[in-house]
């Protein structure tokens, strides 16, 4: 089989592995390009594909590659790259395809520390945020109910939209994530402002949305009424985010960053943290000490009385 097929064939395995659009979109894309150099030397099977072929490409793309802008790749960029090569060559040498995989590196690029840090909304913020969907309407009603659904929990966007009516316990206040990439799914408390509002959207908004009574979805379209698409969510968050005024970039995850961040600023545990957002490792659960700590450089610039430099030394 031709490396183009395989390559589409191993993109339908991310998507049936669960794998995020977002994900499967980066790595289409990274390896479309790599397939075009490899076309550019006249190497059309994954057999022929070589350790060089791949340790020069990465080289060039370290050296010598330029965005748009003129400037260098990123390091998140370059690891994309990495992380795409490796998955699909190992993929191909798993299923017999090639011997052999010619990513060779067994480590990524390592990331810069301590790591660039989101744009956190503050408390005020989100609440204006939240408050510039008005739920007086079947629509508003859904549509304020996602955003607080978002903030109260941490969760991201594709476990939303694939949020059953049956993950939500309304009498205890908890929602179970289903995690469809294979690892464990969680449970996670609700505020009370989110129940309420998501309680009050499932008994006077969802029966009139959904389409037919075999639905599973949570959260459904007003057009047709199936399963809310992610595509859709975004679109929520934006008109939000224009309607209230703030002017930092926001999308479904900055209220998973707010969230974590306020509750760390409001003394929760980093472990509690971490089982609330489904992180793995500690260490991801870690960037927002980084984020606090920058609230309390910024506290010391403000409020200290040698916070500010007034001169220059002599």
């Amino acid at each position: 089989m031709m490396i183009d097929a395989e390559c589409s064939a191993y993109l339908s395995s991310l998507q049936a592995r669960g794998l995020s659009e977002t994900t499967i979109r980066r790595r289409k894309g990274t390896l479309a390009r790599f397939l075009r150099h490899l076309a550019e030397r006249g190497i059309y099977e994954p057999s022929a594909v070589t350790r060089e072929h791949v340790d020069t490409y990465l080289l060039f793309l370290t050296q010598e590659y330029r965005t748009a802008q003129g400037k260098p790749i990123s390091v998140h960029h370059l690891r994309s790259y990495h992380e795409s090569l490796k998955g699909f060559f190992g993929w191909l040498e798993k299923k017999g395809t090639i011997l052999q995989s010619p990513y060779g590196l067994k480590t990524l690029p390592p990331l810069p520390w301590p790591p660039s840090l989101p744009e956190v909304l503050t408390p005020e913020e989100t609440l204006q945020v939240l408050e510039a969907v008005k739920p007086n309407t079947a629509m508003g009603l859904r549509d304020r109910s996602i955003l607080e659904l978002l903030y109260s929990t941490g969760i991201r966007r594709r476990e939303l939209v694939t949020l059953n009516l049956s993950d939500f316990s309304f009498e205890r206040a908890e929602l179970l994530i289903v995690n469809p990439k294979g690892k464990k799914d969680r449970l996670v408390p609700v505020g009370e402002a989110a129940r309420r509002y998501t309680e009050t959207y499932r008994r006077l908004v969802r029966p009139w949305m959904v389409c037919g009574q075999q639905e599973k979805a949570l959260f459904v379209s007003h057009r047709g009424g199936g399963r809310l698409s992610s595509r859709s969510v975004s679109k929520i968050v934006l008109h939000a985010a224009q309607a209230s005024g703030v002017t930092k970039r926001i999308s479904p995850h900055s209220f998973r960053h707010a969230m974590a961040t306020h509750l760390l600023r409001n003394q929760a545990d980093l472990r509690h943290i971490q089982a609330i957002l489904g992180h793995a490792q500690i260490t991801s659960t870690e960037l927002y000490t980084h984020l606090a700590l920058e609230d309390l450089k910024e506290v010391v610039r403000r409020s200290h009385p040698h916070g500010k430099s007034k001169k220059k030394l002599e």
